[in-house]
């Protein structure tokens, strides 16, 4: 099952979409938590996971929050997402997919779908393929190996998963 991290940045709007979209991979058992990290003190965080029943992280942005959601997640597996992130429908047939093939050899992937890498992930790419790349958003890492300190993502094939904007 899937730990599902969310960077809130204050946008309480987006972190509401983005849970809401969650919610049928819960009931469909790929989904075991959600964890929002809040890299202030955002009340309407605060608020919105104790409405919905998910961890709330308050840490520091970029890869000290999501090092802190890390410790914080109890499944195997973790998606990175940010607030605002909603995927679309099919993503949890993909991820049910992918967690009966999973057979330990995968780090990790990034999800989009596509093999073209927009501009601002070729920093991530080169990273992931020369070395250590910096946890992000629209990842899914197995947790032992972040853990580990090997993040190498597989780029081929991307999970076929597309995002929207919420609003």
């Amino acid at each position: 099952m899937i730990s599902v991290l969310i960077m809130a940045n204050g946008d309480t709007e987006g972190l509401g979409a983005t849970l809401a979209a969650l919610v049928p991979g819960v009931a469909a058992a790929v989904v075991r938590e959600a964890i929002i990290i809040d890299c202030g003190e955002d009340r309407d965080a605060a608020r919105v996971a104790e409405a919905v029943g998910a961890s709330l992280v308050r840490a520091g942005d970029g890869e000290a929050g999501w090092r802190e959601g890390v410790r914080e997640a109890r499944g195997p597996w973790l998606m990175l997402l940010k607030a605002g992130d909603v995927p679309t429908a099919n993503w949890i047939a993909v991820m049910e997919r992918f967690l009966r093939r999973e057979g330990g050899q995968t780090t990790g992937l990034w999800l989009g779908g596509s093999c073209i890498v927009p501009l601002g992930r070729l920093r991530h790419v080169a990273q992931g393929l020369f070395g250590r790349a910096p946890l992000g958003p629209r990842m899914l890492l197995s947790k032992a190996h972040v853990v580990a300190g090997h993040r190498r993502p597989m780029m081929l094939p991307a999970l076929p998963v597309a995002f929207e904007a919420a609003g």
